[in-house]
């Protein structure tokens, strides 16, 4: 009997340990889960209750700073990338999100010294190439931009082996470099475009020097790898004859030929030459589209909404009628597959292909979603901005559990491609 109660006199002033470890493990891991389901704030909440726990744990505050960053909350994200910086000084993800956070948060200069340290580390670390050529281009370093466009990918051809979100993205960009040096040479604008995006954060657990072992690998969202970001003013620097305007107005140069959606002119200067004729459109479109060309510019507007541009490079893109703003003539056009075969009265989308710019209608910069073979996208009908790549589209029935949700009308898409998405 006092063998027992010595035993559990024992038991009582053993110290408990200064944390529940199975409590930390619960918490962060529901918050890699509800981070690789794209649900941010969320994760935020279950990192901070791990922190909690485990105040230094550099798994945490690793998950921690990237849902910081995918909220917004550079500020925050930077502090504690450069708190794990003291520890991990030539860790090569880590100087790569620092160099991320600063550059999206527009201190480009800031954001050149981690990057180029990443490449003294890892010359071939593509996220850092692409990373560093938008930071070019946003000064208007064209070769520089080009040359680390290069380096990421750019020269991979769509749908060969190795080509990534990371080489569309670099490709995308190295596009509206060629148009905006061909077009405006000596011009050195430096605003931002939002056609393209650097890439999400790394995990710690990837390739470098003094990397930080996590023990389990946060999956990337499908948000993540659709590089969806909060929504921002979708005006955008000129591309090619289109120049946004505040307000929601297109200037459209008539110089070198475009086509341009019916009912959206709302003013023009010069003489420009517009043509409604069925000549004048391809396809036989003219029903949808007019012709302009000449000494002279437009004006559009659509209401509600403003542009958004798009360089294209040997590339197709599917566009909704209604969302199409203006495209440029050099660019081939046909009417698409209309998903909706039921509805013979429902206008096709149009299929642009060949190297150009397109102008679209958003109320704010559409998402991307990347969209891979056995795993299709259904989403509601009316956020459908274009498509891309070797998709097929299909308009789903009524009884699709999304319509009993709201959505009403949706889509789904298969194949390999993406998806730009505008929620209203």
């Amino acid at each position: 009997m006092a063998a027992t109660r010595g035993s559990e006199t024992t038991r009582a002033f053993r110290p408990a340990p200064f944390f529940d470890h199975g409590l930390f493990l619960l918490h962060l891991n529901r918050g890699k889960e509800e981070m690789a389901r794209g649900y941010h704030e969320t994760a935020r909440r279950e990192f901070e209750e791990a922190r909690r726990l485990r105040p230094r744990d550099p798994d945490v505050l690793l998950n921690l700073s990237i849902t910081l960053f995918h909220l917004g909350q550079f500020d925050e994200a930077e502090a504690m990338t450069r708190d794990l910086l003291t520890e991990h000084t030539e860790s090569v993800p880590l100087l790569f999100n620092l160099g991320l956070i600063l550059f999206k948060s527009g201190r480009d200069r800031d954001a050149r010294e981690p990057l180029e340290k990443v490449l003294g580390f890892a010359p071939a670390h593509r996220k850092a190439h692409l990373t560093l050529g938008l930071v070019a281009q946003r000064r208007g370093a064209w070769d520089e931009a080009q040359r680390h466009f290069r380096m990421a990918g750019a020269e991979l051809k769509d749908g060969a082996e190795g080509d990534d979100s990371v080489a569309r993205t670099a490709r995308a960009a190295a596009a509206e470099v060629r148009i905006a040096t061909a077009n405006r040479p000596n011009q050195n604008d430096t605003r931002p475009s939002p056609m393209v995006k650097p890439e999400p954060l790394d995990s710690l657990t990837a390739s470098g020097k003094n990397k930080i072992s996590s023990g389990v690998r946060p999956r990337p969202s499908a948000a993540v790898l659709a590089g969806m970001e909060p929504a921002v003013s979708a005006v955008s620097r000129p591309i090619g004859p289109f120049s946004p305007k505040p307000g929601g107005f297109l200037s459209v140069s008539c110089a070198s030929g475009v086509r341009v959606r019916r009912g959206i002119v709302v003013g023009r200067s010069g003489s420009p030459v517009i043509d409604s004729s069925p000549a004048a459109t391809p396809d036989g479109l003219d029903r949808l589209l007019v012709g302009a060309s000449g000494e002279g510019i437009l004006l559009v507007a659509d209401p509600g909404r403003v542009p958004w541009l798009k360089a294209l490079a040997g590339e197709t893109l599917s566009v909704h009628p209604e969302r199409l703003l203006a495209f440029e003539s050099a660019l081939a056009c046909r009417a698409d597959v209309t998903p909706d075969a039921g509805d013979r009265t429902a206008p096709p989308f149009l299929k642009l292909s060949g190297s150009g710019a397109v102008a679209l209608a958003v109320s704010s910069e559409p998402a991307r979603f990347e969209v891979e073979q056995g795993q299709p996208l259904a989403i509601a009908a009316r956020a459908v901005v274009a498509y891309g790549g070797e998709v097929l589209p299909e308009l789903l029935a009524e009884s699709d559990p999304l319509s009993g949700l709201g959505a009403g009308a949706s889509m789904r898409f298969s194949g390999t491609g993406f998806v730009l998405a505008d929620a209203r």
